[in-house]
């Protein structure tokens, strides 16, 4: 990956695919193999953790991709506004720490989330395991998970909507200033070359909006918790699944824009894909790679 939108985007990538990894097991287990029951057989121990390590992972994974998607409309904007004064203020090295910074900072941020995490046997059951209770929009709420909370939803959710929504409002401005100029330029390389980012920059734009879309009614419903009692235990608990399939769809979808936006990333994940079917062997990728490489012109 030589280019810093590239690297955003592995950043991504990798944490969405940990979130749907994730999401395998926890599927098959907790809706295909045991149904809706609440049996002995489903909530053991073991997979009660597995509960526990699954949700704070998701937590941990979704701030992750929400925050890289800022940091990535924020360069995005850097690098259309430097076009006009032939600099680039965001490098591959930066870049990179930019990602693992983000990684680092959320992990640090959801640790009030992993220590409310508990596991518990419920009572009068036989060996039933469950998550323990917490008491969000309660009167008696402790202040660690109203800290877990109010970290959740205004770093983890309203937060970054904000700040998406600015960039990417810049981002568009910025668009339509680097067109007018290109206006008075001539020449086929230049037309084309203005081609390939707004191509690209209307792509990120599409994240950006999927990231609104799935995160905006979330944020609302989070706040809405925090100050109405039993909200979570009744309203909310019911919008689980649906929230959850949103989320994955929002995955699912971002991963294939990531593929059609990125000759690069398209490149990368084909070469391990081949790597891994045919045992290290990769002669008919570099063929693939040397036609796909002449025929090949979106950038970014």
């Amino acid at each position: 990956m030589r280019n810093p939108i590239n690297n955003i985007l592995t950043g991504i990538a990798i944490s969405d695919a940990i979130t749907m990894m994730s999401y395998i097991p926890f599927a098959i287990h907790f809706y295909i193999q045991h149904g809706l029951e609440r049996t002995p057989a489903k909530y053991t121990f073991e997979w009660t953790w597995f509960l526990a390590l699954h949700f704070n992972l998701s937590v941990t994974t979704h701030m992750i991709s929400i925050w890289l998607g800022v940091c990535m409309s924020i360069v995005r904007y850097i690098y259309i506004k430097s076009m006009g004064i032939g600099k680039i203020n965001i490098d591959q090295a930066k870049s990179v720490i930019l990602v693992v910074m983000v990684f680092l900072i959320s992990i640090l941020f959801c640790i009030p989330n992993y220590y409310i995490t508990k596991v518990r046997i419920t009572a009068g059951s036989d060996n039933v395991y469950m998550l323990e209770n917490l008491r969000l929009g309660e009167k008696d709420m402790p202040w660690i998970e109203a800290l877990a909370a109010w970290i959740f939803i205004l770093l983890g959710k309203i937060g970054p909507c904000i700040l998406i929504t600015i960039s990417g409002s810049l981002l568009l401005y910025t668009l339509h200033v680097s067109q007018e100029r290109t206006k008075a330029l001539k020449g086929a390389r230049v037309e084309e070359r203005m081609r390939t980012h707004r191509r690209t920059t209307i792509m990120l734009l599409a994240i950006i909006c999927m990231f609104i879309v799935a995160e905006l009614p979330q944020s609302i419903l989070l706040l809405i918790g925090i100050f109405k009692e039993n909200f979570f235990k009744v309203e909310y608990a019911l919008l689980g699944d649906t929230i959850d399939i949103l989320a994955l769809i929002n995955n699912a979808t971002n991963f294939i824009m990531y593929c059609a936006m990125s000759r690069q990333f398209r490149d990368i994940l084909f070469e391990m894909t081949c790597k891994y079917l045919h045992n290290g062997e990769d002669a008919s990728y570099s063929h693939v790679k040397a036609v796909q490489t002449k025929t090949s012109h979106v950038h970014v």
